[in-house]
């Protein structure tokens, strides 16, 4: 038995959740959609948070007045509190940087560290922003695309050395555990393109959003941690949003571990006025790191990784056209309906439109998107379960 119900259903209709509306689904699909839709695009989950971080707000919320905050000494114990009991490591709380969000880290990143017609290297099909970011900032987007075989994803290190090499190109963002394939990336892996950038001179910025949702068998390693000196050439953004389901809390931390690097990105991040912290967002993420916290965590994990199983034989018993990524982490899964022979445009009329069922089309993710499907699986078993009956009922017509 386990202590908390992921199986409890919360009804988001009755909020300002973009994911349960259907005009935010319009406007991101430019289609019509069913008003029963399911909805499994945008990356939240549909579970109650921790009770630990809905007492710290509702006690805050308590106090009366929400004017500007700062964090204390008590947020930076629990960051530092987290990567001691997770990782084993002991974080110095002068690297921590609070930002509002991980996508603000980036594009801070980028504008702080590289120059208008300068390359940023990328390893797509991956989260659509980051190519956004740099094109919004009038930078060239070099993409380092990710090789599949036989249903895994693996980095293209040959391609990543010659690019490396090319002077112009000067940050490579890093997304650590990959959104959408699922790939939680080995020390090896992360080593090899440690090295590769360090002796080029390319920054790299490591979105590890993800890192908390691992299944067994899989262990993420923080970036700065995997060589001794990898931490003077790197930026690694994390945030609780998607471990605790906080995401509109917006915080997130940005580590960063050289000075004179801190500096430059402190300066970019009150030049775009990104430098307010939010009130309940401070005591929110005081609470979730914490040993309630990650109790909570521990048996999300195994609801998380049950669910990720019913779509694996969902797939295998009433789908075989369609490949199923074994996910490694997150709670995203990665659907490939090549063998379908449907368009990009047919898959979308199929599954978002007719089915309801509103996941992200592939192409979202840059090269190597084509004719895939992202799935969010933070939801209920029941809603997981329908969803893909509807997906095998659209596809099998």
């Amino acid at each position: 038995m386990m202590k908390y119900d992921f199986d409890r259903v919360i009804d988001r209709s009755v909020t300002n959740d973009m994911k349960w509306h259907t005009g935010p689904v319009r406007s991101y699909l430019n289609v019509e959609v069913r008003e029963d839709m399911i909805p499994m695009w945008i990356a939240d989950m549909d579970f109650a948070c921790p009770p630990c971080v809905v007492e710290a707000v509702k006690a805050r919320a308590e106090k009366e007045i929400y004017g500007y905050c700062a964090p204390g000494v008590d947020y930076f114990k629990a960051v530092t509190y987290w990567y001691k009991s997770r990782y084993g490591i002991a974080l110095d709380p002068a690297c921590i940087c609070v930002v509002p969000s991980v996508v603000g880290a980036i594009n801070a990143a980028i504008r702080a560290f590289t120059q208008p017609g300068e390359g940023v290297i990328i390893q797509q099909p991956v989260y659509e922003p980051f190519a956004g970011l740099i094109q919004q900032t009038g930078r060239t987007v070099v993409n380092n695309g990710l090789v599949c075989e036989q249903g895994r994803y693996r980095m293209n290190f040959e391609e990543l050395e010659q690019l490396a090499a090319k002077p112009e190109n000067k940050l490579l963002v890093l997304c650590s555990p990959h959104n959408p394939v699922g790939r939680v990336w080995s020390r090896e892996e992360l080593a090899r393109l440690g090295r590769i950038c360090k002796e080029n001179g390319v920054l790299v910025v490591s979105d590890e959003i993800h890192s908390d949702i691992v299944y067994p068998g899989h262990k993420h390693t923080p970036f700065w941690t995997v060589e001794e000196d990898f931490a003077k050439h790197c930026i690694v953004c994390t945030a609780p949003g998607k471990t605790f389901n906080v995401a509109g809390l917006k915080m997130a931390n940005t580590l960063i571990f050289d000075p004179d690097m801190r500096s430059r990105f402190d300066a970019q991040i009150k030049a775009m006025s990104l430098d307010v912290r939010n009130t309940f967002g401070l005591e929110g993420v005081a609470a979730a790191y914490s040993p309630e916290g990650e109790e909570w965590l521990e048996e999300l994990l195994v609801y998380l990784k049950g669910n990720a199983e019913l779509v694996r034989d969902y797939v295998q018993e009433h789908l075989p056209q369609v490949d199923f990524v074994e996910p490694e982490g997150t709670f995203l899964c990665w659907l490939d309906l090549t063998r379908t022979g449907l368009t990009d445009a047919e898959i979308l009329k199929r599954v978002d439109v007719e089915a309801g069922v509103i996941c992200v089309p592939g192409p979202w993710f840059g090269k190597g998107g084509e004719r895939h499907l992202r799935l969010n699986i933070g939801c209920t078993r029941a809603n997981l379960a329908a969803a893909m009956e509807r997906i095998a009922q659209a596809l099998q017509s």
